[in-house]
């Protein structure tokens, strides 16, 4: 959003950024678009509970006679779809950028071109039509540095760490099949310079953020410009942190690259694992072996940053031995983290086509991305080799080891254990555990145990 309102302000666009997260109420948004009252309103859409998204969009539609666009990950993978789901205008795939500007342009000059702007859904009467795909931006240094100038950055809870995003390249050349990233970037990684990259970081810098996100799906794809970066950072003494939780990928660190990493004030890294059986890893392509993934932890630990590594439950080819296989990898991991999820099909990937041909949906495919998350020992299918019962058996056993490593590593290893105890029950970790651990009295609390025991 910050990149797609900064192409826009360089081309002479006005524009305003509503976070719905901030507490923002749909009568709150249309008191904002009467008074700012724009030519059009854009509403970024992801899979996970698309349906408020949608509902917002047709609420909007009716309030004025502004044009609607949709875009975010959501039309990428449905396209056309999007339109015939919403009252919406226009919808915008792939990369949104330079399709939205022409779009702006477009109705600004109230011109008829709309055929011509490649990575446009639109209507044409009563159909749908949906233009040829905009090709990828290969020099993504052209970009203008987003503008989160442009959003309410002291209502975020980051805003007290002084935290920011940052992004370095787009795309992932991987075929991980549970994986919808190629279907907005693509598959071929696109990295900005390492100059550039670190210009940006400087330019937040000198406004007071001295932390930073890394969100890249690939930062550490091109290894040699991945350490550029750091010592960019480290020569112009940059004293910043930063975290990449977005993950990185076991077989693309060496001990050269995380020592730089280190040094140049990397605090945290998420691997993605996903598998403790390397034969479901080669169902998944993910490419990784277990003992690439053991190693990239091991020489992590050796430098000195705290990680975790993520898994998932309910993988074609698994069944309750294989996904046991995960929680054991999982325990016997010398890592900080290990978070698990539950498996979502999302649409257009080819995971959700092999769940069509080979699997029964338990929540009805038409619904389930607005009922059941990630997060929830709630399984969306199954297959005559896992049922829905084993996968929650072994949901069960993943989040309680997440569970245990957080409040060891948090609380130190006998309180840690003590506050377990309670918190592998769901409805107390939900309820006690996040209330009482995060407040000051708790934490005296288990500070105190800790030192007793």
């Amino acid at each position: 959003m910050a990149y797609l309102a900064a192409v826009l302000k360089q081309n002479g666009v006005q524009t305003k950024i509503v976070d719905m997260r901030l507490d923002y109420e749909i009568k709150d948004l249309l008191e904002i678009l009467d008074e700012f009252k724009p030519d059009i309103v854009g509403l970024s859409i992801i899979s996970l509970g698309y349906r408020t998204a949608y509902e917002l969009i047709n609420k909007i539609k009716l309030h004025g006679s502004w044009t609607v666009v949709a875009g975010g990950p959501h039309v990428s993978s449905i396209r056309s779809k999007v339109l015939s789901e919403t009252s919406a205008d226009f919808a915008v795939k792939g990369e949104g950028e330079y399709t939205l500007l022409e779009l702006c342009k477009n109705i600004e000059a109230r011109a008829d071109n709309y055929a011509q702007i490649l990575g446009l859904i639109r209507r044409s009467g009563s159909d749908i039509v949906e233009n040829p795909d905009r090709p990828y931006i290969q020099d993504l240094d052209e970009l203008p540095y987003p503008a989160y100038e442009e959003f309410e950055l002291e209502r975020y809870t980051s805003y007290v760490e002084r935290v920011l995003p940052i992004i370095t390249s787009r795309g992932c050349p991987y075929g991980c099949i549970f994986c919808s990233v190629r279907l907005s970037m693509g598959n071929r990684f696109r990295a900005r310079t390492s100059k550039n990259v670190v210009d940006e970081i400087e330019h937040w810098y000198n406004k007071g953020w001295a932390t930073f996100d890394i969100n890249d799906d690939c930062f550490s794809f091109d290894i040699n410009r991945a350490i550029e970066i750091c010592d960019l950072i480290i020569e112009r003494k940059l004293k910043i942190s930063y975290k990449l939780y977005n993950g990185l990928r076991v077989d693309r660190v060496n001990k050269d690259l995380l020592k730089k990493m280190k040094e140049s004030g990397c605090t945290f890294i998420q691997y993605g694992i996903e598998s403790g059986n390397d034969e479901v890893l080669k169902t998944i392509r993910k490419g990784i072996t277990l003992e690439v993934a053991k190693k990239a932890v091991e020489i992590t630990n050796e430098v000195g940053i705290e990680n975790a590594a993520n898994f998932i439950v309910g993988h074609p080819g698994e069944n309750l031995n294989r996904a046991l296989d995960s929680v054991q990898f999982a325990e016997a991991l010398p890592t900080n983290f290990t978070p698990f999820y539950n498996l979502v099909p999302y649409p257009g990937s080819e995971l959700f086509e092999w769940v069509e041909k080979n699997a029964t949906f338990l929540t009805p495919s038409e619904t389930y991305l607005n009922e059941v998350s990630y997060g929830q020992n709630n399984p969306i299918f199954e297959t005559k080799e896992f049922s829905k019962d084993e996968r929650r058996k072994a949901l069960t056993k993943g989040f309680r080891l997440y569970r245990k490593k957080v409040l060891r590593q948090r609380l130190g290893r006998v309180a840690g254990y003590i506050a377990y105890l309670f918190a592998r029950y769901d409805t107390l970790w939900n309820w006690g555990a996040n209330a009482f651990l995060g407040s000051k009295t708790g934490k005296k609390v288990l500070k105190f145990l800790n030192g007793l025991l």
